[in-house]
C-alpha cells in the first residue's frame, strides 16, 4: 500500500475531501465523470461548479480515467449522489483490490433494489470486501468541511479495524471522526434526514415558527428509529452524529439544498422546477421515494415521510400535509 487516496466523484462533497485529505500530505486522486472539469481542477486549482471559492492543493491530481484513480490507492473514498451509484459500482467493483480500504460517502437508496450505497458496492467488489466496506456520514456540509471550519463526523463499518484506519486516515485538527459498528444504522440516518429537512424547508416556506420545527425534528427521530430498528440496526445511532447531528444541520441550514427545495415547494414551485434550478442534486426527492417504499414493505409508520411524498409526488399541498400530521389519532411520545 502507499499513501494515495482516491476521492470518486468531484462533487462538492468529494472535492472538499479531497481538500481535507490533502492537508495531510497525502496524495489524492479525484476522479470526475467530465474529462473538462478535471482540466480546470488542474489548471485552476479550484471546482468552480461544485465548491467555488475554495483552493484545492497541489497534491490533489484529477483525473477523468478510473483506473488510473483507483488502481493502488490505500484508500477509496466513493463520494457519489446516490442516484448514480446504481452505474458506477459495477465499474469500480472489478477494480478494487481486497486490501484497499472503501468508503461510502452517498446517503441514500436505490430506488429499485433499495440496496444501501456500501450494499452496492458490496455487490461488484471482490469477496474479500465483504463486511469491510464502511460508510462516512454526519453534519458535513461540503462548505465548511472544506473551510476548515469545525466538523464531527462519523465512521461506521462492521470491522471496527476498517474503522479505526479510517478514522485515522481522515481526522484533522478540523474534523473529528467517531467510529460506530452500526452501518445500517448510520446509512438509514443519512437517507432519511433528507426527507426530514425537506419538510423542515416546507415549514419554513409556511412561514411557520420555531415551535412547528422543533416538533417536525423531534418526531422525525421517532421514525428513523422506528425503521433502524425493524431493519437490524440500533436505534441508539439515531441519537449520533448520523441521525440527530445531520437532521439539525441539514434541517436549518443556509447550505442545505434539501431544507432550499422544501421552501421552494412550500412557495410554489414543483420539484421539476426546483431541479431545473441548479446543477446540484436534491437527494431527498429519490429518498422519499425509496424511503416510503422500504417502510411500506416493512410494515413501519412513518407519517412525516408519508406526507412528503404526498406533496412532492401526489399534489397535496404543504398546508394539506399538515393537517394531515396534526389530525392523526392521538399517541404517546416514546419512540419505540
Amino acid at each position: 500500500m502507499n499513501d494515495a487516496v482516491c476521492i470518486v466523484n468531484a462533487g462538492g462533497w468529494g472535492t472538499a475531501l479531497a481538500v481535507l485529505v490533502a492537508q495531510k500530505g497525502c496524495e489524492v486522486r479525484l476522479w470526475t465523470r467530465r474529462p473538462e472539469l478535471a482540466s480546470e481542477i488542474e489548471a485552476f486549482r479550484e471546482n468552480s461548479a461544485y465548491l467555488p471559492g475554495v483552493s484545492i492543493p497541489p497534491n490533489v491530481h484529477a483525473t477523468a480515467d478510473l483506473e488510473r484513480a483507483v488502481v493502488g490507492a490505500s484508500v477509496v473514498i466513493v463520494a457519489t449522489i446516490s442516484r448514480y451509484m446504481r452505474d458506477l459500482a459495477p465499474q469500480l467493483g472489478p477494480l478494487l483490490q481486497p486490501w484497499q480500504l472503501v468508503v461510502s460517502g452517498s446517503k441514500g437508496l436505490d430506488e429499485e433494489s433499495l440496496r444501501r450505497g456500501t450494499e452496492q458496492l458490496e455487490a461488484y467488489a471482490d469477496p474479500g470486501h465483504r463486511g469491510r466496506i464502511a460508510a462516512i456520514s454526519g453534519p458535513n456540509h461540503a462548505e465548511e468541511v472544506s473551510r476548515g471550519i469545525p466538523t464531527a463526523s462519523v465512521v461506521a463499518c462492521g470491522d471496527l479495524r476498517v474503522a479505526e484506519e479510517l478514522q485515522r486516515v481522515l481526522a484533522t485538527r478540523t474534523f473529528r471522526v467517531y467510529t460506530n459498528p452500526d452501518l445500517l444504522g448510520v446509512e438509514l440516518c443519512g437517507t432519511v434526514k433528507n426527507v426530514v429537512a425537506i419538510a423542515a424547508g416546507m415549514s419554513d416556506g409556511l412561514g411557520y415558527g420555531d415551535n412547528a420545527k422543533a416538533a417536525l425534528l423531534t418526531r422525525s427521530l421517532a421514525e428513523i428509529a422506528r425503521l433502524v430498528q425493524v431493519m437490524g440496526g440500533q436505534p441508539s445511532t439515531v441519537a449520533g452524529l448520523a441521525g440527530i447531528g445531520d437532521i439539525v444541520a441539514t434541517c436549518t441550514s443556509k447550505h442545505s439544498r434539501n431544507r432550499g427545495a422544501g421552501e421552494a415547494i412550500a412557495q410554489g414551485l414543483t420539484v421539476q422546477q426546483v431541479r431545473g434550478r441548479s446543477p446540484m442534486e436534491v437527494e431527498g426527492f429519490p429518498a422519499t421515494r425509496a424511503i416510503l417504499k422500504l417502510a411500506r414493505l416493512k410494515g413501519v409508520e412513518m407519517p412525516i415521510t408519508e406526507q412528503v411524498h404526498a406533496v412532492l409526488f401526489e399534489g397535496v399541498s404543504p398546508q394539506q400535509g399538515l393537517a394531515q400530521l396534526l389530525t392523526r389519532d392521538f399517541t404517546s411520545e416514546p419512540w419505540m
